[in-house]
């Protein structure tokens, strides 16, 4: 506004001319429109293809786009690569003030180190170990520091050579990689996917997978996912539960085998050499390192408040469950269309008004189609949906279907005045409803309903192909989101007030789980994983004394490997002792450094809203 009021009528004149059209044009960009948007309204997470830009430097990639220009004879493209031309430009410049900076204001052994590094990196190929670890770190930051994706994969080779030649050693690599990741923390940035499975099908693991484990001892960022193999290393799997016993939730488990399978026959389009770069990006929302434009979230779908209106208008009317569970679908597909719609025309709406020059640079094959990043020029995309409340619908159903239609001791209608008042004056059998069948307790009358609907649900999600390509992925990776969404909900059958936060993720409600783990990993195991490569996220508490001994380790350690047997894809899981956390409740500047798992990602505590605490307050803990 100073520079309008600054400004020469000319002047104020183009400004106001293009303040207009910006509004315009967010205008049109404003396209989802839909309430469920649960942690996602057309947000795109993305990974840059670090190992390529330090194996060829960012001067093959000028003379890439030279070429490419050279050969263009459309005007469309001559732009796009002159544009690109012009990011090179600026990222140069800014290499430059960092060089000056460094040369200024260091003048010690390592300053000369990283001086000599920049010195070459990422404009030259990486020579060694230092050197890619910093091109890594500089490619990160241009990127808005996202996602540092398969961290181990890219660097290896270099630290493999330089460990056998004596110019590296392990422990220095693991204080290399800890400042990889704390430049993550600082940044809030996101998902790092190390071991699984290399381009050839073959183990990942390595000793840098192990360094990347050790450095990410108490740490909160980044969200650290280790891909686990039936035949991953007992060595990964004791660095694993060390750094999972220090507190920070870090690794998060993923089944390696499963999620491959997933990712074929979901149809995308994955090629066998490219499959085993899977890395989550942002809290865990699947795509290809370094290939990939992946809608995440682009939107979400809150379960519970479809179920609602499905109460409201046909809870009174219907003869049977079968007949309710059928127009609930009808309700939940008929928002599932919605969305699809709606994010197929955001995603229409960005590659005509929204290009994103920098992703274009950094993610194949945007170059080599000479097409821009959001216009479809990536090698992968798909669309990534969030779901909210799964176990809340599950619950709701499973006490329905006994209160209303086996034992008949309320009618629909009656039941539906109830849920109107809140449970107000009802408290005796809002406690009756709790007794019902619960999700996460292996009990199948619960756990029949969650395969039914979660099929239901996923299977329509991958009807749909988004505009820009691709399928339609579910997720269910509620963050710090699950509170919100439960605020425009209403009291639900399961003994849920009104706006209280709805179920954390893909398990179940937090607290419900009362028959130990193995009873609530079996329940989640009944939702068909697979259908749902997006990644459905799985919160789990353990004691400190399932780390402390061997057969306590052994035990987790089984645990962890019948879960993903049984077809579970991700387990995430919390070391916090319940006094702890109601201490911090209580004197928060005493736990500071206080780390919690929620949704896909580790979190401060003292970060969270007061309803989010109360809501890991109630997790089930479970100890030998």
């Amino acid at each position: 506004m100073e520079q309008i009021a600054n400004a020469t009528a000319e002047e104020r004149a183009a400004l106001e001319t293009l303040r207009e059209s910006m509004s315009d044009l967010k205008a049109q960009l404003n396209v989802i429109k839909t309430r469920h948007t649960v942690g996602g309204r057309g947000y795109t997470h993305s990974i840059p293809n670090y190992g390529r830009i330090i194996r060829e430097g960012l001067s093959e990639y000028s003379r890439r786009i030279e070429r490419n220009l050279n050969a263009a004879n459309e005007e469309e493209r001559i732009d796009f690569y002159l544009g690109l031309l012009d990011v090179l430009a600026g990222i140069k410049r800014w290499h430059e003030r960092i060089l000056e900076l460094l040369r200024d204001t260091c003048s010690d052994i390592q300053c000369e180190r990283l001086i000599s590094a920049y010195e070459r990196v990422p404009f030259q190929p990486a020579r060694d170990f230092f050197e890619a670890i910093v091109a890594y770190n500089f490619v990160y930051y241009l990127d808005d520091c996202d996602n540092p994706g398969r961290v181990d994969q890219e660097l290896f080779p270099y630290y493999e050579r330089d460990l056998v030649s004596g110019r590296t050693t392990h422990r220095e690599a693991v204080e290399l990689i800890r400042c990889l990741w704390e430049n993550t923390d600082a940044n809030s940035g996101w998902s790092a996917g190390i071991g699984g499975t290399t381009s050839a099908g073959e183990p990942a693991y390595n000793d840098l997978t192990i360094a990347c484990l050790e450095a990410a001892q108490g740490i909160r960022r980044p969200n650290l996912q280790l891909h686990v193999r039936r035949d991953m290393p007992p060595p990964v799997w004791n660095a694993a539960l060390d750094t999972i016993a220090t507190g920070c939730g870090l690794p998060a488990l993923y089944n390696e085998e499963e999620y491959l399978r997933s990712l074929l026959d979901a149809h995308l389009g994955v090629s066998e050499q490219d499959l085993g770069w899977h890395n989550g990006g942002g809290c865990t929302e699947t795509m290809i390192h370094g290939r990939s434009n992946v809608g995440s979230l682009d939107a979400g779908i809150n379960l519970p408040l479809i179920l609602a209106q499905t109460f409201q208008n046909h809870l009174s009317t219907v003869d049977s469950f079968s007949k309710l569970l059928a127009v609930y679908k009808e309700d939940v597909a008929g928002v599932v269309a919605e969305i699809a719609r709606e994010v197929s025309a955001d995603q229409e709406m960005k590659a005509k008004f929204r290009p994103q020059p920098m992703r274009n640079l950094l993610i194949d094959d945007c170059i080599d189609n000479g097409r821009e990043f959001n216009a479809g020029g990536a090698r992968y995309n798909w669309s990534v949906i969030n779901v909210a409340g799964l176990a809340n619908v599950i619950d709701s159903l499973a006490a329905v279907r006994e209160v209303v239609f086996e034992k008949e001791e309320k009618t629909g209608a009656e039941l539906i005045a109830i849920l109107r008042q809140n449970y107000e004056g009802e408290e005796a059998l809002r406690l009756r409803m709790e007794r019902c069948p619960r999700f996460g307790n292996d009990d199948p009358r619960a756990d029949e309903i969650a395969a039914d609907i979660a099929e239901f649900l996923f299977r329509q999600f991958l009807r749909y192909a988004p505009w820009r390509g691709g399928k339609f992925l579910a997720s269910c990776l509620m963050f710090v989101t699950y509170a919100n969404a439960g605020i425009p909900v209403g009291a639900l059958p399961d003994g849920r007030l009104a706006g209280t936060p709805l179920a954390d993720s893909a398990g179940p409600v937090q607290g419900r789980d009362r028959s130990g783990p193995t009873a609530m990993l079996k329940s989640v195991a009944a939702i068909p994983h697979y259908l749902a490569p997006g990644t459905l996220v799985v919160n789990a508490r353990f004691t400190q004394d399932f780390f402390a001994t061997e057969s306590g380790r052994a035990k987790l350690q089984e645990l962890v490997r019948t879960y993903f047997d049984m077809g579970g894809m991700q387990l995430q899981i919390n070391v916090v002792d319940q006094e702890v956390l109601r201490d911090a409740i209580a004197r928060p500047e005493r736990h500071q450094d206080l780390i919690v798992r929620v949704g896909g990602y580790s979190e401060y505590f003292n970060r969270l809203s007061p309803a989010l605490k109360q809501t890991v307050l109630e997790r089930t803990e479970y100890g030998l």
